[in-house]
């Protein structure tokens, strides 16, 4: 998918997080117009001041917010068309189910709902013109993990919904894209993970490498894409034969229920 950057103008959910901050630096330096999207007013706005570019604060998870969003949105076709969505936003949960399932419904809203619900309402206008739509999952939105049983079914729908949407969607003019980050050295993870990170060697990649990887799949067009190794195998012996994964990860489950014991 060949692309002008300059002549895009997209909007990036969750902007100012780790990755979010990287990418919306990243795609202002190739000389992308941006709508930086947060709940963060003073954080979004010093970022969105620091690199000249257009924000919107709004907590997405709600009906009214996500409508002001679009109407705002859709209040520039004429000047500044919407050319893609980058769906970031996104919270995470730790520890065992039995610790985090009172979390369910801010999970399911903040990392499924919301994004499902944004690019519908997005859909009209993307659909006008040549764009794209890419959805920040997991490797864990391939991958049931031990110690994130809510972000893995947040992310296991947002794949499922990305692959039905884009083959829904492939008579248009819309890219529909899915990425899988494996962990990402920001703050987004609590002190349980990164020590269970730290405790079976996880590897953790920065996060402007992360968003270089978004931007390359993003100008290939590149409908899937798992960054990491060996995080590409697993992904790929799960979906063969997940038994085959099992013995390992019931090792990182005794160190999980070790670590919270601690």
């Amino acid at each position: 998918m060949r692309l002008d950057w300059n002549s895009q103008h997209i909007v990036l959910t969750g902007a100012t997080g780790g990755l979010g901050r990287e990418l919306a630096s990243q795609l202002t330096d190739l000389g992308v117009r941006l709508t930086l999207v947060g709940r963060n007013e003073t954080e979004l706005t010093q970022l969105a001041k620091s690199l000249q570019q257009d924000y919107w604060v709004a907590d997405i998870t709600q009906s009214k917010a996500r409508n002001l969003l679009v109407e705002h949105l859709c209040s520039q076709s004429d000047t500044l068309p919407v050319t893609g969505l980058i769906n970031n936003a996104g919270m995470a949960a730790e520890g065992v189910f039995e610790q985090q399932y009172s979390q369910a419904e801010a999970m399911l809203s903040t990392n499924l709902l919301a994004p499902i619900l944004l690019t519908a309402e997005l859909l009209p206008e993307l659909k006008s013109r040549r764009s794209f739509i890419l959805n920040v999952g997991s490797v864990f939105g391939r991958i049931g993990f031990p110690g994130q049983t809510l972000y893995c079914a947040t992310k296991f729908g947002l794949k499922g919904f990305t692959e039905s949407l884009r083959r829904e969607l492939s008579d248009t003019s819309v890219r529909v894209m899915y990425t899988a980050p494996r962990a990402i050295k920001t703050g987004f993870n609590g002190p349980l993970m990164q020590a269970l990170n730290a405790r079976t060697q996880t590897t953790e990649d920065a996060p402007d490498v992360v968003a270089d990887c978004i931007i390359k799949q993003i100008k290939s067009g590149q409908i899937n894409r798992t960054i990491g190794f060996p995080e590409k195998l697993y992904v790929v012996l799960n979906s063969i034969r997940p038994q085959w994964l099992d013995g390992a990860l019931f090792k990182v489950n005794r160190t999980l229920k070790s670590i919270i014991k601690e």
